[in-house]
């Protein structure tokens, strides 16, 4: 037992160190303000909301997140918890934390963690007398030079991530209005272009805009339009394959598809989706942590869902297709509303946990004139389907993600279905692997044997996995002249990712086949029952993917007449490919 101690003391070790080298931190910094520097320019109503919400969102989402905002009474009244730690959008205050985000990335870069930051503007854009692009600030402005200058390269962070829901103004669906110079459109959108991103291969950037330049808010959601339907994509609206991360490619054409069917507005909305050239499939969140979660199966019988809370705030949107398999992490809440364009349900938090959903009923539409219904009716008019993905990726350029493991549509059930949603971290864990496994001599003999493994093992479903193992094993050097000779072939199954460490736990049971031989005489035993169990840890070193485990055996044998179990402790190293 001694050594098993050891063993599993190194593999503690491992781990820590696995976890440490291994670990994503992601943070962000939310910016809203309302105001406006241009007399021609009305504050907007709604950016203080939309701040407040990408607070809530991206802590949801597991991502350590700051805010600044100066909330108007409306906003103040709201009494959310993320203002508690609020501070005013003003150049100081961005310039202070992007200092504490930069020591924080340092530090994590000691610790051999990565680090991505968000940075969300949610605001009046603007041009100055030289035609300069900006984004307004309390008491100054962010023009091209200080974004990328004083905010984004001084983070220190491995990527950055830009959401910006500039240019807008207010009204039930507002736009500046008026004729916008090309010229200045053009400047605001280099603030944020493709070309100003390819010098810089780890940040990317996603925003939206309207033919003239604007983007728009709407008093029923009390939010931006893109900022609604970017929020609604990270809180899993966008995955479309599944596995709890949410990609540059997904978000676009989540965005792309939540936009197509709205008509009658002034301008058409649009999406511009940038992901890092250095990283193009680098996901902006995900995997979330557990919590308020609510998965919509195949078996579901509404294609359009939208989540408010007891205020009349909108959380999310989402629009599917036919037997589309949707799971929408939302922040917490004591009461929250469904609703579909026809019915609604009132849901509190126990009951979302508990997975008891009450039916919906019939409800009113009470939205009125001719911007709102343009929006009501053609806002997530579209799904977000594998068709329109594949165009959108194609149209805009971008690397699409891996379909090889979606998760498939759950079967049957026509009613909701709900449950908390805990993904693990991305699997250490590949099919197989070839190792070297050590363990004490069967039979009790004073000597050790060593010997190649193989195995497979299938970890499609979060936290577990089951698979096949094969072993062979034999005394190098001989006692007395007798060397053993140990095969077996066990079924495995097993725990991992556990509180998002790299450690595992599995058993097996199966046949093996003990062998012992002597320079006279030869005798095996070809009908043992072999059982094994492991705990240890996998991740990488040097840059190999390896499995360190710590293991315990035991064979039923026959000695002198008697059965009984022989036990055989060891450790295995293994290759993964």
């Amino acid at each position: 037992m001694n050594k098993l101690g050891v063993l599993l003391g190194v593999a503690a070790l491992f781990a820590a160190r696995d976890a440490s080298a291994d670990a994503l931190v992601r943070r962000a910094l939310v910016i809203a303000h309302n105001g406006s520097d241009d007399p021609s320019l009305p504050a907007l109503r709604f950016a203080d909301d939309d701040g407040v919400l990408w607070a809530e969102t991206l802590q949801r989402l597991g991502v350590e997140t700051t805010l600044l905002v100066d909330p108007d009474a409306s906003t103040l009244a709201g009494a959310r918890p993320v203002l508690a730690g609020a501070r005013p959008p003003t150049p100081d205050e961005v310039k202070r934390e992007v200092a504490r985000l930069r020591a924080a990335s340092l530090a994590d870069d000691e610790l051999g963690r990565e680090t991505d930051v968000l940075v969300v503007y949610v605001g009046h854009g603007n041009t100055d007398e030289a035609g300069r692009a900006y984004f307004t600030l309390a008491g100054g402005r962010l023009d091209k030079a200080s974004l990328y200058a004083d905010v984004v390269d001084p983070l220190g962070a491995d990527y950055v991530h830009l959401i910006v829901d500039a240019c807008r103004a207010s009204g039930v669906v507002g736009s500046r209005g008026g004729q916008t110079d090309a010229a200045v459109l053009a400047e605001l959108r280099g603030m944020l272009a493709r070309e100003q991103l390819a010098t810089r291969p780890t940040v990317g950037a996603v925003f939206a805009e309207s033919d003239d330049g604007e983007t728009h808010e709407w008093s029923r959601i009390r939010a931006g339009v893109f900022s609604h339907v970017a929020r609604s994509g990270l809180l899993g609206a966008a995955d479309i394959n599944g596995d709890g991360q949410v990609e540059y490619s997904e978000l676009g054409a989540f965005v792309s598809a939540s936009l197509q069917g709205v008509k009658g507005l002034p301008a058409r909305l649009s999406i511009h989706a940038f992901a890092p050239t250095g990283a193009p499939r680098r996901p902006l969140v995900g995997p979330a942590p557990s919590g308020p979660s609510l998965t919509l199966s195949s078996g579901f019988g509404h294609s359009r869902l939208s989540v408010e809370d007891s205020d009349g705030r909108r959380l999310a949107d989402v629009r599917r297709s036919e037997d589309q398999y949707v799971m929408l992490r939302l922040p917490e809440r004591d009461v929250y509303w469904l609703r579909t364009p026809t019915s609604e349900a009132r849901v509190t938090l126990a009951e979302l946990s508990q997975e008891v959903l009450p039916d919906l009923r019939p409800r009113e539409l009470q939205e009125r004139g001719p911007a709102e219904e343009a929006l009501r009716r053609g806002l997530f008019a579209v799904p977000l389907d594998k068709d329109f993905y594949d165009q959108y990726v194609v149209a805009a350029g971008l690397v699409p993600v891996d379909f090889s493991r979606a998760f498939p549509p759950a079967a049957g059930g026509g009613d909701f279905v709900s449950r908390r949603f805990a993904m693990a971290s991305p699997s250490a864990f590949s099919a197989w692997e070839v190792g070297l496994v050590g363990h004490q001599a069967p039979l009790g003999l004073s000597r050790f044997s060593t010997g190649p493994s193989l195995s497979w093992r299938d970890d499609t479903w979060p936290h577990l996995y089951y698979g096949a193992r094969a072993t062979y094993s034999l005394m190098p050097v001989a006692f007395e002249g007798i060397r053993t000779h140990r095969t077996t072939v066990q079924g495995l199954f097993g725990l991992r990712d556990g509180e998002r460490t790299p450690l595992f736990l599995e058993a097996g049971l199966g046949w093996g086949v003990l062998g012992v031989t002597s320079p006279n005489k030869r005798m095996w035993d070809p009908t043992l029952l072999t059982t094994h169990a492991a705990a240890g840890v996998a991740g990488r070193l040097l840059g190999l993917k390896l499995r360190l485990a710590a293991t315990a055996s035991a064979d039923r044998v026959t000695l002198d007449g008697d059965d009984r179990w022989d036990r055989m402790f060891g450790i295995e190293l293994a290759l993964r490919r």
